[in-house]
C-alpha cells in the first residue's frame, strides 16, 4: 500500500496545487503526510475517504472507497482517481477491471452532483515503472504541460519503492 500511495500522492499533490488547495508541492521522495480532506471555495478533495451511497446499487456492490476524489465546483467536474501497480503484462486488464468495478460509484457521483461531469482516471504504473499511452493522455488531462515531469517523478517513486523491497527481501530456507 505504501508503494501505491507514494506514486498516487505525486498526482494528487499536483491537482491540489492547481486548485489552490495547497501552497506548494513537496518533493516526491519525502514522506509528506496527506490530510484526508482539503477544501476551499472552488473545490473539495478527498484522499482515501469512504463514500456514503444514497442508492442501493453502490451499497449492494460494496463499493464504498476510491483512492481519491476531487470535486471542482468551478469546472463542474468530479474527478475519481484509482491507482494500481500490477505486473508488467497486466496493465491493460487492470485498467478495464477498475472501470468496471467503479461504474456504480460513478453513477452515484452523477446523482449526487447533478450537472457535473464525472471522470474516472486510472493511474496504472507497472512494477518497473512502465506505463501505457492511456496514462500519458490521463496525465495531460490532469497536469497539462507538466505531464512529463510528473510522469518522471511517478516512475522514480515506483522504482525506488520496488528497489527498497528488493533490498529488504530475505529468502528463508
Amino acid at each position: 500500500m505504501h508503494r501505491h500511495n507514494t506514486v498516487l500522492k505525486i498526482v494528487f499533490y499536483e491537482i491540489l496545487y492547481n486548485l489552490d488547495l495547497i501552497d506548494s508541492i513537496p518533493p516526491w521522495y519525502l514522506d509528506a503526510e496527506l490530510k484526508s480532506y482539503y477544501e476551499n471555495e472552488r473545490a473539495h478533495a478527498f484522499w482515501d475517504v469512504l463514500l456514503y451511497a444514497d442508492h442501493v446499487e453502490v451499497r449492494a456492490n460494496r463499493i464504498d472507497r476510491i483512492d481519491t476524489r476531487v470535486v471542482d465546483h468551478m469546472e463542474k467536474t468530479v474527478i475519481l482517481l484509482e491507482m494500481s501497480c500490477p505486473w508488467s503484462n497486466n496493465k491493460e486488464t487492470k485498467s478495464a477491471e477498475k472501470f468496471e468495478k467503479y461504474a456504480p460509484l460513478r453513477l452515484e457521483q452523477k446523482r449526487q452532483f447533478l450537472g457535473y461531469e464525472v471522470k474516472q482516471f486510472n493511474i496504472i504504473i507497472d512494477v518497473l515503472g512502465g506505463y501505457s499511452e492511456e496514462l500519458e493522455r490521463t496525465m495531460i488531462a490532469l497536469t497539462g504541460s507538466r505531464r512529463k515531469e510528473v510522469l518522471l517523478k511517478m516512475q522514480k517513486a515506483r522504482l525506488s519503492s520496488t528497489l527498497n523491497i528488493a533490498r529488504h527481501f530475505k529468502v528463508m530456507f
